[in-house]
């Protein structure tokens, strides 16, 4: 019998995060062939997450853990420490604990992997009740993700099931700053898409505010590929040529006597100079910050307690 660990990162979800469990349990509870374990990372939830997770390993028909991490170390953290205490399993899925990630897709995912497909991912028809300004910002980033990087994501979620060489390949990267998703597509293992339509009846914008949003994009894109640096020196070379431009037409009115005060232009070329030094000087201090967490070395979360089948041990 295949056994398949089910990691669900979870960050103040207390609201919610009994009747998902309850809703994942009955969906796969008739798929056969197959043992299935639930591993809950918890990453510092300060509601009481954790409290509802251990009265639920309790009482479930089905093996539930619970891993706590110190702090909040964010869902990419998250996502490793449930992977990296999940590889002696054949299989993981990966799944957001908010139901948006419908568990009816689940026993698709199995029969796929049953298959010889080492990656089933869940990929996005639409997005449920989203506002149109977060689609909007979404769609937007897929697109610059996919400009910097040359791998196209969109749609794509972290609803995946991994085969147990991808997990072990992903947990042997060795990089601090990680993309799941952009990572998971790098690997390039066999893959199936089978695509999903977000329920209405989940939560909206989830615990991800549009600036948090906005922090996840940059730093995938920035973690990803060293590209948008490769832009700094092209808008260098442009400002280049265009102050040699207006150089030589300025040089050759003087020759010529047309010479004429320029004070708007001056000031525009300041301006544009100025923040385009200020934005390149911005994006590699991005770049910089990140050489220096790798540099650093801390580890990529911390465990503040496990509980599992055989008890709660630090």
């Amino acid at each position: 019998m295949k056994e398949i660990a089910i990691v669900i990162p979870a960050w103040n979800e207390a609201s919610t995060i009994g009747n998902n469990l309850s809703e994942i349990n009955r969906c796969i509870k008739d798929i056969e062939a197959t043992k299935f374990s639930l591993l809950v990372i918890d990453d510092g939830s300060e509601d009481g997450t954790a409290e509802i997770v251990r009265k639920i390993s309790s009482e479930a028909d089905i093996a539930v853990s619970l891993i706590c991490l110190s702090r909040h170390f964010g869902k990419e953290a998250a996502i490793l420490a449930g992977l990296e205490h999940s590889q002696d399993y054949d299989a993981v899925i990966v799944m957001d604990s908010d139901l948006q990630h419908p568990p009816t897709l689940i026993a698709d995912m199995v029969r796929d992997w049953q298959s010889g497909f080492q990656i089933v991912e869940g990929v996005k028809n639409s997005r449920g009740n989203e506002s149109l300004l977060r689609n909007i910002l979404v769609r937007g980033y897929y697109r610059i993700f996919t400009f910097f990087t040359g791998l196209s994501i969109e749609g794509e979620s972290d609803f995946k099931l991994l085969d147990a060489a991808v997990v072990s390949a992903y947990c042997d990267l060795t990089e601090n700053n990680r993309f799941f998703r952009g990572l998971i597509s790098w690997l390039n293992y066999p893959t199936k898409k089978i695509p999903f339509n977000v329920p209405d009846s989940s939560r909206p914008d989830s615990s991800w505010s549009v600036s948090n949003l906005f922090g996840y994009a940059l730093s995938s894109v920035t973690s990803f590929t060293a590209f948008p640096l490769q832009i700094v020196t092209f808008l260098g070379g442009i400002t280049f040529f265009i102050s040699l431009v207006i150089g030589g037409k300025a040089f050759f009115d003087k020759l010529t006597g047309n010479a004429v005060d320029g004070f708007t232009t001056v000031i525009l070329l300041i301006l544009m100079i100025g923040s385009i030094l200020m934005f390149s000087i911005g994006l590699i201090g991005v770049y910089v910050g990140k050489i220096y967490d790798e540099v650093k070395k801390r580890p990529k979360y911390v465990i503040d307690q496990i509980k599992s089948d055989q008890g709660d041990y630090k």
